[in-house]
């Protein structure tokens, strides 16, 4: 594994840098075999969502807490353990002492209804597969379609062998569309311009006292028939009845609603053999 990182310290998207050890965003993610990806918590989190950033770090564990080096190109782990003392590293779950500082894998991600923030970030080699299948497809859709594209995707889980423990399961992001910003290059939506309201709506007219209910009619001759139960009232519309009203209803999705779906890569593309449109 290339140990010397030389991408940009974070791959765009997410408006919010990597400063000393501020590296995880919102809720932290876990993946595990046995309970799939869930948070810090236990809890499960959405199964699609749109990756918004992506980068590699180098991260420490040092009496409880993590220590982080962000910028890039990153320095070369096997040199700076080496000048760390083995009596101080951590004991790792195999009760033997681990490496200090660990090539780590860090992806962003906002849920797409709601545009929380979830980190994922690990140093396995699970980790780094899932990472690298990512970026790799997402260097193949910029170069073709521009910078600012991001995928949505599925989050599953793939098999894969390793050399000493035989087959294993690894985190995966199944890639199932692409979005890019409305209008500009963030993903927050602007907060849009308040309306000033108009002379007619700047006060509610003070209903008088001849129109707060309509005048009464002739009493009824004799000759006429006796007037039956009077019918139930009419359920007020919600033009006259403002606090009636039906509540708006809320958007499907909110990272869908200021993005738009980009035009997918044909194979012609990927081979570099479409005719060009003048042809």
């Amino acid at each position: 594994m290339n140990a010397n990182v030389t991408g940009p310290p974070f791959n765009g998207g997410l408006p919010l840098g990597l400063s000393g050890n501020r590296v995880s965003r919102g809720t932290p993610v876990r993946w595990a075999e046995t309970r799939s990806w869930r948070d810090r918590d236990g809890l499960p989190i959405p199964d699609t969502m749109l990756v918004i950033g992506y980068t590699t770090v180098l991260k420490r564990w040092q009496n409880k807490k993590a220590f982080y080096i962000t910028e890039h190109p990153l320095p070369n782990p096997d040199q700076l353990n080496a000048a760390i003392p083995v009596a101080e590293w951590e004991i790792g779950l195999d009760g033997k002492p681990s490496k200090p500082w660990k090539l780590t894998f860090v992806i962003y991600m906002v849920d797409l209804k709601t545009g929380a923030v979830f980190t994922y970030e690990h140093d396995t080699y699970g980790a780094m597969l899932c990472f690298n299948n990512l970026e790799e497809q997402i260097a193949v859709y910029r170069m073709l379609r521009g910078e600012q594209v991001w995928p949505i995707v599925h989050l599953e889980q793939r098999p894969w062998k390793s050399a000493k423990y035989g087959m294993q399961m690894r985190p995966h992001l199944q890639i199932l569309d692409w979005r890019t910003p409305l209008g500009g290059s963030q993903f927050m939506p602007q907060t849009p311009t308040p309306q000033l309201p108009g002379p007619a709506a700047t006060a509610a007219p003070v209903p008088g006292p001849a129109t707060s209910a309509p005048a009464p009619g002739p009493a009824p001759t004799a000759s006429a028939p006796a007037p039956g139960p009077a019918a139930p009232a009419a359920p007020a519309s919600p033009a006259t009845s403002p606090a009636t009203a039906a509540p708006p209803t809320a958007s499907a999705s909110t990272v869908l609603d200021h993005t738009k779906p980009v035009k997918p890569v044909t194979v012609g593309e990927l081979i570099a053999d479409e005719l060009p449109p003048w042809a």
